[in-house]
């Protein structure tokens, strides 16, 4: 049938005097029009963008959906979701983690480094330039940052036996140091206390 259609519709454009138009199949050929034939003439347009798209109005007539509010499957989902304040670690002797919590001795010290929200330390590494670049960065300090900045690089420069760079940012309480020291810096932090 949409064969028989287009080979009339063409012969239509050819010889009928329309060409430059285009054609309302149904209209143009006298044919009837049967819910079968309109499913093979239609069109759907296309839109090249967002923007272009017609505006969605009438939703509830468009589709058809049905809201519910406390289905028993709910409990699962809830499960996956994630949680909104951050619950506080119960105190242990060892975590299977490999956790370690902050002790008290360290808010003696003239610097501090507070965990983040989720109970870790803000030590993390900055790579750039396609891995070309790493720095190691120690964020959110508080108290002293020269004197931490000092304790941090005589520890690295024993520990590797080299001159360490380092960058202090007194005003955004965060240092950066050259090169990938993280796994180095938060052994020394666990062992400080923080």
């Amino acid at each position: 049938m949409a064969t028989v259609l287009r080979s009339r519709c063409a012969f239509a454009r050819l010889f009928g005097g329309k060409t430059g138009q285009i054609l309302n199949n149904v209209i143009d050929l006298n044919i009837k029009s049967t819910p079968e034939s309109l499913s093979v003439i239609s069109t759907s347009k296309k839109y090249s963008n967002y923007a272009h798209s017609p505006f969605v109005r009438r939703v509830k007539e468009q589709y058809d959906y049905e809201i519910i509010k406390k289905p028993q499957e709910w409990a699962y989902v809830e499960r996956l979701m994630p949680f909104e304040t951050i619950p506080a670690i119960s105190p242990k002797d060892n975590y299977p983690s490999g956790y370690i919590p902050p002790k008290e001795e360290s808010r003696n010290l003239p610097y501090f480094i507070p965990r983040n929200k989720n109970h870790n330390l803000p030590i993390h590494l900055d790579i750039s330039y396609r891995g070309m670049r790493k720095i190691s960065i120690i964020k959110r300090i508080d108290g002293d940052i020269w004197l931490l900045n000092d304790e941090i690089k005589s520890y690295l420069k024993n520990k590797y036996n080299k001159h360490i760079q380092t960058r202090v940012h007194e005003m955004g309480r965060f240092i950066e140091i050259k090169k990938d020291y993280v796994n180095d810096i938060k052994g020394w932090a666990y062992s400080k206390g923080f």
